[in-house]
C-alpha cells in the first residue's frame, strides 16, 4: 500500500503540469528566446546558405505579440569569416479587431502624422495567424514592375523546440526555401 501512495504522489506533479501545458494559449508556447540554424535553398532545392538565428517572441501591449529577429548568414558554415551578413528585425502584431488573425502594428511617433500603409507603393501587408500548430506570419508586397511576392514562414513547437519552415513565393513560383531548427533558451 504505501508503495501505490508514493507513486501517485509522484504521478499528481506530472499531471498537473500537463494539465498546465495543456491550458497554455498556442501563442503562449512560442513565447520565449528562441535559438537555432536553419538552411536556406533555391528553387531547385540547392544550398545557397546557412543561417545561424535567434529569435524573441514576447506579449506586446495586452493582447499582441512582437517578434525580434537576429538571423546571421555563415560563410563556409562559420560566423568568424568576411562576408558574414548580420539582419536584424522587429516586428509587432495586434489582434485584428473581431477576426481570427493578427496584423502588423506600424510604428508609432506621437510627434508626426500616422503614416498609413501604402501597399500599392510597396509597403509590405503582414498578418499572423496563431492556431495549434504554431505561429505562421505572412508578408505580401506588390514589387515595382507589377509582380508579387508572398513569404510565408511558419513556427511550429515540437518537442525538443521550435521548427521552421519559411517559403518565398515571386509570382505564384517558389523561388526560396528554408528549414530550421531552434531550441528554447534562458
Amino acid at each position: 500500500m504505501r508503495r501505490r501512495t508514493c507513486l501517485a504522489l509522484v504521478a499528481l506533479p506530472i499531471v498537473a503540469f500537463a494539465s498546465a501545458r495543456a491550458a497554455e494559449s498556442p501563442l503562449q508556447r512560442v513565447f520565449g528566446t528562441w535559438v537555432g540554424s536553419a538552411e536556406l535553398f533555391d528553387e531547385t532545392g540547392a544550398l545557397l546558405e546557412q543561417r545561424d538565428l535567434d529569435l524573441l517572441v514576447e506579449p506586446f501591449r495586452r493582447s499582441g505579440f512582437r517578434l525580434r529577429t537576429i538571423s546571421v548568414t555563415l560563410v563556409g558554415g562559420r560566423r568568424d569569416r568576411p562576408g558574414v551578413v548580420r539582419r536584424e528585425t522587429e516586428v509587432a502584431f495586434v489582434p485584428a479587431g473581431d477576426r481570427p488573425y493578427f496584423v502588423e502594428e506600424r510604428g508609432s511617433n506621437p510627434f508626426r502624422e500616422r503614416e498609413e500603409l501604402q501597399a500599392m507603393a510597396g509597403d509590405p501587408v503582414r498578418w499572423a495567424v496563431v492556431d495549434d500548430q504554431g505561429l505562421h506570419l505572412y508578408a505580401f508586397v506588390l514589387l515595382e514592375d507589377g509582380r508579387f511576392e508572398l513569404q510565408v514562414t511558419h513556427r511550429r513547437p515540437t518537442p525538443e523546440g521550435l521548427e521552421l519552415d519559411f517559403v518565398r513565393i515571386r509570382d505564384g513560383r517558389v523561388v526560396r526555401r528554408a528549414r530550421g531548427r531552434l531550441i528554447r533558451v534562458d
